[in-house]
């Protein structure tokens, strides 16, 4: 499994949490897990090693992956309305030139999980 990598100051608490180094987050906050993994996958940095992981970690998630439940609900979540999405953490964290939150959200829950509905 990759160990995970935050970009724009955000550092390890310990597995599953952290920490923004410029501002107060809690790491228990809106979306925090789906922030995280998809920085950790989808970040220009490492998309082309990691994304295929991402891949192969959520196809073959076992159910004990609590992580990958977590993101899958929270992605469901931000399909469902983007704007709950905090500011542009997502952007800033993943860098997406899709053009929008939606659309990166919508690309990603269709590599992710195909035609399967949202």
């Amino acid at each position: 499994m990759r160990s995970f990598w935050y970009p724009l100051g955000y550092q390890i608490l310990h597995a599953g949490q952290m920490l923004h180094a410029n501002r107060a987050r809690s790491p228990q906050g809106p979306f925090a897990t789906l922030i995280a993994v998809a920085a950790t996958y989808c970040h220009p940095e490492v998309y082309n090693d990691a994304y295929p992981e991402l891949i192969e970690r959520v196809r073959s998630a076992a159910p004990e992956d609590v992580q990958i439940r977590v993101f899958r609900e929270e992605l469901r979540e931000a399909l469902a309305d983007p704007s709950r999405l905090p500011d542009d953490e997502l952007s800033k964290a993943v860098q997406y030139d899709d053009g929008s939150s939606q659309a990166f959200l919508r690309r990603l829950w269709r590599d992710l999980y195909g035609d399967e509905s949202a």
